[in-house]
């Protein structure tokens, strides 16, 4: 019998030994598997790659330290008729629409979330161009849009043409067609976001201002938008910081022609058309001095827009 309990002693003491000597290393090699390929990603595709296009954009084009890249872009910049200074015209104008529609999509999300008529349709319609893939959505509307659709012959009567005018190859009607697909197609995002938002606020708090007999107005301006008012903030600066991507559907659409041409859509077509290597050819260096630049002055108008958020209402906390 003495025998019998030192064996289950000796037993019960090995299994925690051997426990101990196992479960450590198989949960240092998952955490390792977990965090050694990311890691590997980010130092490759993030900082390596990041700290090469800034050396890039101070590289001439015969492989030395210069100023060349930044030169000749401001060159380019003061050409009034250059593509440089279309695209940015372009640009500005899609992220001022973007800009001054923003609080239309905040209303349009807070309408939905309210459950007014409809918004489960509404919600499907603004999230139809998120569930097609982007080639699809844009065939689609190009269809829509074309000769044989109905919007153009719409167009065509209403100006009195005797002709039904190409929308996305006419210069006229180009830009304002890219922008209505950017409008239509920048919406399921900022629903998804507001919609988590106004989901947080505390039903007790909309009761309270029901009884006290508060509008929905008043409701919306009063009480929703102060209580949402870091979410408007962080909304605005990363709208802000993406300023100079302000593009839609240009490549697609129209390939930047038709006077069309974006920033985001020049830097990639210059890149696209681009003959000979990242040796041989001083585009990459060229198109890495305008990132610089354009990331310069974004990350400048995101501070101060997020600064000037902040200081605007005091954060509250439900």
């Amino acid at each position: 019998m003495q025998k019998l309990n030192e064996k289950k002693e000796k037993a019960g003491t090995r299994l925690p030994t051997r426990n101990k000597l196992r479960y450590p290393a198989i949960r240092v090699l998952f955490i390792l598997f977990c965090t050694v390929v990311p890691v590997i990603q980010w130092l490759v595709y993030y900082v390596y790659a990041n700290f090469s296009a800034f050396g890039m954009a101070f590289t001439g084009q015969d492989g030395r330290f210069s100023l060349e890249n930044f030169i000749r872009f401001f060159d380019e910049f003061s050409k009034p008729t250059s593509t440089i200074r279309e695209a940015f015209r372009n640009t500005f104008i899609t992220f001022g629409i973007l800009l001054v529609t923003f609080p239309f999509k905040v209303m349009v999300s807070y309408f939905i979330y309210k459950k007014i008529p409809f918004a489960r349709f509404y919600r499907v319609a603004f999230f139809l161009p998120a569930i097609i893939f982007s080639v699809a959505w844009n065939l689609a509307f190009t269809t829509l849009i074309g000769v044989d659709g109905p919007i153009a012959k719409a167009v065509g009567d209403m100006l009195g043409l005797d002709y039904v005018p190409e929308l996305l190859a006419d210069s006229r009607f180009a830009n304002w067609v890219v922008i209505l697909s950017l409008m239509w197609t920048s919406f399921p995002g900022d629903l998804i976001v507001w919609g988590g938002t106004f989901a947080r606020i505390p039903e007790d708090i909309i009761d309270a201002a029901k009884i006290d007999g508060v509008s929905w107005f008043g409701e919306f301006t009063k009480i929703i938008v102060p209580m949402v008012w870091p979410t408007v903030g962080l909304q605005m600066t990363l709208l802000m910081c993406s300023i100079f991507s302000a593009s839609g559907s240009v490549f697609l659409l129209t390939n930047g022609q038709f006077g069309t041409m974006t920033i985001s859509a020049w830097m990639y077509i210059e890149l696209l058309t681009a003959s000979g290597t990242h040796y041989t050819s001083n585009v990459y260096n060229y198109m890495s001095a305008v990132g610089l630049i354009l990331t310069v002055v974004s990350i400048a108008l995101a501070i101060f827009v997020r600064r000037f958020a902040e200081k605007t209402f005091e954060e509250v906390e439900f």
